[in-house]
């Protein structure tokens, strides 16, 4: 009996005293333990698109793809942790849900875990006025900084105010601008803000955005300018697209024909003279019978948006001419349509629309008799005006 008990305590001090294979064990789990906390911080944390850190980037970036998808580009997003705040101007009270339901389906169902949108504030979005085309620009002057136009949101409106007051030092700064919809991005108080930056850098100069077309005209030092100038040979996010148009101070414009005429802050009887000198030189062909420009033009027609963007502040007049061969009717028709296709070119060159007026007077102001071939061709011919 006394050895059954013995043996019954034995197995009894068994079954409570770990094992050597136990002992072996134990720290293997206890490190299996850590090791998936800290494999579970990596995921959370690490460089990559999905960790917590990078998260709002990340939805930011989708948010404001789907905007632009849903036709909601103006509405500006910020994101804050997964909850999307939305500022900005629509139209009519119906395009607030579709912009809603871009916002929150932007990166998938999601959750609070499977990331994505958790929720889309729209206490920032208002029903008003909206801008066509969405113009805004800043002027860097002697004595005072001057913002125009329309900015998406209060809050953008502000930001522009207030980086104004930064760069420009000893300036007054004119705020003119006004809050509507119709920008062409949510990322347009981005460009606007380095836009502001950039002209900061010049001894005079302005920023211009005409929906998704930025332009840069001004002087300054060497230094800066060459800086301008690389900061825009990358492509900016789309739709936009960005010409620096600037000049190292009290050298000339690149351009033979102009080395004489400053076109700083130029009067109209001087653009007119830049253009003139340009075209007694050159000529805008374009292909036989039709108003399809010759892409052997393509070169000028950049020359020619380097004074029409330092002279835009007019009105340019383009127009056509033709010769007196064939059908009159059918002769101010094509040279219309050949006026309208240089001031087609040009916008995409970042000139101002609105600024330039297309016009055909055909085979009615010739230059020379159009007795013979030379003087047929110098009758077909692009003319730009210029006037205040």
């Amino acid at each position: 009996m006394r050895a059954c008990g013995a043996r019954a305590g034995a197995d009894v001090l068994d079954n409570d005293t770990p094992t050597d294979a136990e002992e072996e064990a134990r720290p293997a789990f206890f490190a299996g333990i850590v090791g998936a906390v800290v494999f579970a911080l990596i995921g959370l944390l690490g460089p990559h698109a999905g960790s917590v850190w990078r998260m709002p980037q990340v939805l930011q970036t989708q948010a404001e793809a789907a905007l632009e998808r849903a036709g909601a580009g103006g509405l500006e997003v910020e994101m804050r942790g997964q909850r999307a705040v939305l500022r900005g101007v629509v139209a009519d009270q119906n395009a607030l849900a579709p912009a809603q339901r871009a916002v929150l389906t932007s990166a998938g169902a999601g959750g609070v875990w499977a990331g994505g949108v958790t929720m889309a504030d729209m206490r920032g979005v208002a029903v008003g006025p909206v801008s066509r085309p969405f113009a805004w620009r800043v002027v860097k002057g002697e004595r005072e900084v001057t913002l125009t136009g329309a900015a998406p949101s209060e809050a953008a409106k502000a930001a522009l105010a207030a980086r104004a007051r930064q760069v420009f030092d000893n300036r007054e700064i004119v705020d003119r601008m006004h809050v509507a919809g119709g920008a062409p991005s949510p990322a347009w108080r981005r460009i606007a803000l380095d836009a502001i930056d950039q002209v900061a850098r010049l001894e005079r100069g302005e920023a211009r955005i005409n929906d998704g077309r930025l332009v840069i005209i001004g002087e300054g030092e060497r230094n800066a300018v060459q800086a301008i100038r690389r900061r825009y040979t990358a492509p900016l996010p789309a739709p936009f697209l960005a010409r620096a148009e600037v000049g190292v101070r009290g050298e000339p414009l690149a351009i033979a024909e102009l080395q004489d005429l400053d076109l700083t802050d130029a009067r109209p009887e001087v653009c007119a003279q830049a253009f003139q000198r340009l075209m007694q030189t050159n000529v805008i062909n374009f292909e036989s019978g039709s108003a399809e420009l010759d892409r052997a033009s393509l070169p000028l027609l950049d020359t020619l948006a380097s004074v029409a963007l330092r002279c835009d502040r007019f009105t340019i007049e383009v127009s056509g001419h033709t010769d007196n061969q064939g059908d009159r009717a059918l002769n101010l028709d094509l040279s219309r349509r050949r006026a309208e296709a240089v001031v087609a070119y040009l916008t995409t060159l970042n000139v101002e629309r609105e600024r330039m007026r297309a016009v055909g007077y055909g085979p009615d102001r010739p230059v020379e008799a159009n007795t013979t071939p030379q003087g047929q061709a110098a009758n077909r011919r692009i003319v730009f005006s210029v006037s205040s």
